[in-house]
C-alpha cells in the first residue's frame, strides 16, 4: 500500500494544541469556541463554518501536500508517528466520511517491527524534531503534543510505507507510528475535503 503526503492537512499553531484538544467543557467562550470537540457536535455546516473560522483567526493552519511528524509525550515518554495518507491516488480523492468534508479520526498503525528497520524509521521522525514546531501544546492531563514539517519526507513515507500490511485499507489519515501506537484526540490533524453540497 502506498503512503502519501496529506492534501491538505489542518493542524493547531503554536501552543493552541492543548486548548483544541481539550475534551472538558470551558467557561471562557473564546476557549470553548476554539474545542474542537465542541465545534464537532455541531451540525456539519455550522461544524464546517466554525472550523474555517479557526484557520482564518490562525489557531490552524493548512499544510499542503506535506507530511506531519507528531511527537507524543506522556509520563516521561516520546513516542513519534508520521501522519500522512494511505491509499494510491491523492489523498484528496478520498471520500470524506462526513457532510463537513473534515475528517480528524485517523488510522493508527505501528511502524516496521524488524528492529535495524524500527531504528532507521525512528531516527528519520526525531531528525524532524531538531526544528521550530508548527505547534507545541500540553493537554490538562498532562500530555504534550509537538508538530513539526517533515523536510526528508521521501525516507519518512518509504519507512511508513513498508511498515504497513498488505491490504490496508486507504485512509485520507494515517499516523503511523515508530514502535507502540498510541491514542491521539480529535483536533490535533484534520483533513479538509471538499465540504458536501
Amino acid at each position: 500500500m502506498k503512503v502519501v503526503p496529506v492534501a491538505r492537512l489542518a493542524v493547531p499553531t503554536g501552543t493552541a494544541a492543548g486548548t483544541v484538544v481539550a475534551s472538558q467543557p470551558s467557561a471562557d467562550p473564546v476557549i470553548e469556541s476554539r474545542r474542537f470537540a465542541a465545534l464537532a457536535a455541531q451540525p456539519a455546516p455550522i461544524f464546517r463554518a466554525a472550523f474555517e473560522e479557526l484557520i482564518v483567526a490562525g489557531v490552524y493552519t493548512v499544510l499542503a501536500d506535506r507530511v506531519l511528524v507528531l511527537r507524543v509525550s506522556r509520563d516521561g515518554t516520546r513516542r513519534h508517528a508520521a501522519v500522512v495518507a494511505i491509499g494510491g491516488a491523492p489523498a484528496a480523492t478520498v471520500t470524506p466520511s462526513s457532510a463537513s468534508g473534515l475528517d480528524a479520526s485517523p488510522f493508527i498503525a505501528p511502524g516496521p517491527t524488524d528492529t535495524e528497520a524500527h531504528a532507521a524509521f525512528l531516527t528519520a521522525l526525531e531528525a524532524e524534531t531538531k526544528r521550530r514546531p508548527v505547534f507545541h501544546g500540553t493537554a490538562a492531563d498532562g500530555t504534550t503534543y509537538s508538530g513539526f514539517e517533515a523536510e526528508a519526507t521521501a525516507e519518512i513515507l518509504d519507512h511508513a510505507s513498508r511498515s504497513l500490511a498488505e491490504g490496508t485499507t486507504p485512509h485520507p489519515l494515517a499516523m503511523i507510528f515508530a514502535g507502540d501506537p498510541t491514542q491521539v484526540p480529535a483536533g490535533i490533524a484534520v483533513v479538509l475535503h471538499s465540504a458536501k453540497a
